[in-house]
């Protein structure tokens, strides 16, 4: 059987500038669409669900996983850039910060963690994801 990975990010989130980044959760809007999209049983036939350990992303995956009857994964990896250096900034120095972070890979943008370094994170921690449980197989 071949399966498919389909690898989600999450919708709206409540921005708090006093909540470090990793600690926001969805906003109204957010949880709402993700509960539309559980609600028409998306993704049907999904065997497993991972998540980063972000709020953000938990909250998504949980829902979805609720909906599917599955537990959800939590793989700290997975998770965004650690941009933890600058915590919250405004969204204009934030879009600023972002291309740098992607115009220069191998640059930190301000203490960000670099492109490259996430990049590598992200893959090594799904590579050991797939090999556990086997590349186009529903490890179910």
């Amino acid at each position: 059987m071949t399966g498919v990975l389909r690898y989600l990010t999450h919708p709206e989130v409540a921005i708090d500038p006093a909540v470090p980044v990793p600690d926001w959760g969805l906003s109204d809007r957010g949880r709402a669409r993700v509960l539309a999209l559980a609600a028409r049983g998306w993704p049907a036939g999904t065997g497993r669900i991972a998540s980063s350990a972000e709020r953000k992303a938990a909250e998504t995956a949980g829902i979805l996983a609720a909906a599917l009857g599955l537990p959800v994964e939590r793989r700290p990896a997975q998770g965004e850039i650690d941009r933890s250096a600058t915590g919250y900034v405004p969204h204009e120095r934030h879009e600023a910060l972002a291309d740098r972070f992607f115009a220069d890979p191998d640059q930190s943008a301000e203490g960000w963690e670099t492109a490259r370094a996430a990049g590598a994170r992200v893959l090594a921690d799904l590579e050991a994801l797939l090999a556990r449980h086997g590349a186009g197989r529903d490890a179910g």
